[in-house]
């Protein structure tokens, strides 16, 4: 059998998997619509804020009442941009404070605040003594944005505090600027998003287009024992199947342009990425078929290694905090190329990585090998 013969025989499979179709191409536009009409997004962190002063309580030092405190919950309230006051208490002893801390502990299991400041009892006293002063903060550990955000975001309300207060000796205002941000006039949620969601869609829904190309097919035994090779076979299927893919790209990468992507690189490059992340899922998934011997047995290890590429594609967990051998694993799935070139390309302008781009296309070639071999090997009943 001639290979355009088994290319149109694989379109006919294809067409007759009305379910698959419409997941390849449905799917992607109405996820690209829900996040390109999403508003909000962006990089910064927003904290709302309950702060407990123990200032007015007695300490060892001199007392003072100039009131610093005060001074401080004000610019939290009045002046910061990343700050909201959602309450202040004023504590006079510990049978006080003890009470304000349970209630500010439970304001943040009730997601009313992301953290809550603690000011001392000797704040306003090391203040005017030109002694280290210390502000204590408790932060919702289940939020690692909030976690990482914090200690940065605090410089705010501080520097604005000791502007106010005219304590400016050997003091520094710092003025943070995102190098690689999307621009605020843009889709902030698609655009921080779409190098995952993206390589997430292609790599997906190509694995489940093909992850029952071979297992599915009744006629396939016995066109094996006509003179069509096996190699023939498996070049049909990724050739009808890179085509489907082509289409499938193209929509997603136009869908997400009407939406506002935005790409500081180039978009060629960025669309030959996601042909090859696409390709990557074409032959990843005709590796499953080849080694399935039922659909079911296919449909399982379909959502097995999809799971398992989401899970480690370094989005979720960072790459250099593992050992050695689990950032060989990483490295051998597709996501843990696709995101970087993606975000490399999108965000911060750059040109294709090719360490990436070469790892993408060899991960690719080698579950195109096994497919070959293990369909070579594979016993099948006429």
């Amino acid at each position: 059998m001639y290979l355009s013969g088994l290319i149109k025989k694989e379109f006919g499979r294809i067409k007759s998997d009305k379910r698959t179709l419409v997941l390849i191409f449905v799917i992607p536009i109405i996820l690209i619509i829900i996040f390109g009409l999403t508003t909000g997004g962006g990089p910064t962190k927003y904290f709302n804020a309950a702060i407990i002063t123990r200032d007015k309580e007695s300490c060892d030092c001199y007392n003072s009442t100039n009131g610093y405190d005060d001074i401080f919950i004000e610019v939290v309230e009045d002046d910061c941009e990343a700050w909201g006051l959602f309450e202040d208490f004023e504590s006079e002893d510990e049978d006080d404070y003890d009470k304000m801390y349970d209630k500010c502990v439970e304001l943040m299991r009730e997601e009313l605040i992301d953290v809550f400041l603690i000011l001392p009892d000797d704040f306003s006293e090391t203040i005017i003594n030109d002694t280290d002063t210390t502000i204590i903060y408790y932060v919702d550990g289940s939020d690692m944005d909030a976690v990482k955000a914090v200690e940065v975001a605090l410089q705010e309300p501080i520097g604005k505090f000791r502007l106010e207060i005219d304590k400016t000796v050997n003091f520094t205002t710092m003025s943070p600027y995102l190098e690689y941000e999307v621009p605020f006039w843009e889709n902030q949620v698609l655009n921080y998003a779409f190098a995952l969601i993206a390589s997430m869609l292609i790599l997906g829904l190509l694995m489940n287009l093909t992850a029952l190309s071979i297992v599915s097919e009744g006629p396939l035994p016995r066109m094996l024992i006509t003179p069509t090779a096996k190699n023939e076979i498996i070049v049909s299927k990724l050739i009808a199947n890179a085509i489907i893919m082509i289409f499938q790209v193209t929509e997603i990468f136009v869908m997400c342009a009407i939406f506002g992507l935005f790409s500081l690189g180039s978009l060629i490059d960025l669309y030959l990425v996601l042909l090859l992340t696409g390709f990557c899922g074409i032959c990843m998934g005709l590796f499953i078929s080849a080694i399935s011997k039922t659909e079911q047995v296919a449909n399982q290890l379909y959502m097995m290694f999809f799971i398992v590429v989401i899970m480690f594609s370094g989005t979720f967990i960072r790459l250099e905090t593992l050992p050695l051998a689990m950032q060989a694993i990483i490295l051998s799935l597709p996501l843990s190329h696709a995101v970087p070139l993606i975000v490399n390309i999108t965000l911060k302008g750059l040109s294709i990585d090719w360490s990436h781009f070469l790892s993408l296309g060899l991960i690719s070639l080698t579950f195109a090998a096994l497919a070959y071999i293990a369909f070579r090997f594979k016993k099948m009943e006429v």
